[in-house]
């Protein structure tokens, strides 16, 4: 059962404001390095591709992290924080009640470095998911940029191709044009015999050739 939110004492009741810890490490304590993010954990939408991220109680779950036992999690110190009772006061009033409500609780006291672990360790949580997106992220982008190497690969081989294809059509397409261009110079000389041959006999020669265009046909006779 989640312990209920105590009721903020009036300032005579507050006790003396909690002594800071010389070094944060006091505060602090020994926190173990937090395990890497369970990716069997984590919601099935979380591991499809383009799936949503998951929320932040998802992700604490997945790096292992519970509330302690007590229940005084970070979030618990928040939710009194925000209490009628809590909210008006300044921030050494704040830490001076809830430090004497803690350390009064009837389970036994609960030391003020557990809400601070507990707030460390979902931080970690929070970067080693951080880590764990940008490492799928950094994979899935190592994918893409093979798989576009290979498209771009077979986009070059087509147009390699293709190119291959376009100059031996052109070259094709010049002997063509050169063989026909042989085959005129041929056939003018033969026309040019022809034309000889025919124009003692005829007032307009009927031969063509690169010079003389062949003549008119006459006209038929009307009828």
């Amino acid at each position: 059962m989640a312990p209920s939110a105590p009721v903020a004492p009036g300032p005579r009741d507050l006790p003396p404001p909690p002594s800071m810890p010389k070094d944060i490490r006091d505060l602090l304590g020994t926190i173990p390095e937090p395990p890497a993010i369970d990716e069997r954990k984590l919601p099935p939408e979380a591991a499809e591709e383009g799936g949503d991220i998951p929320d932040f109680p998802a992700i604490y779950r997945a790096a292992g992290v519970v509330d302690p036992p007590h229940g005084y999690s970070a979030y618990k110190v928040l939710e009194i924080f925000a209490s009628p009772g809590f909210a008006s006061l300044d921030l050494r009033a704040k830490a001076a009640a809830l430090t004497g409500f803690l350390n009064m609780s009837p389970a036994g006291p609960v030391p003020i470095t557990d809400v601070v672990q507990d707030a460390v360790r979902r931080d970690q949580a929070l970067d080693k998911f951080e880590e764990f997106l940008r490492t799928k992220l950094g994979a899935r982008s190592e994918q893409m940029d093979k798989e576009n190497a290979q498209l771009q690969a077979e986009i070059d081989e087509v147009t390699r191709r293709n190119r291959e294809k376009m100059e031996a059509n052109r070259a094709a397409l010049d002997a063509e044009q050169a063989r026909l261009s042989r085959w005129l110079n041929t056939k003018r000389a033969e026309e040019r015999k022809l034309f000889d041959a025919v124009n003692p006999f005829v007032e307009q020669n009927p031969i063509s050739t690169a010079d003389t265009p062949r003549p008119a046909a006459p006209a038929a006779p009307e009828t």
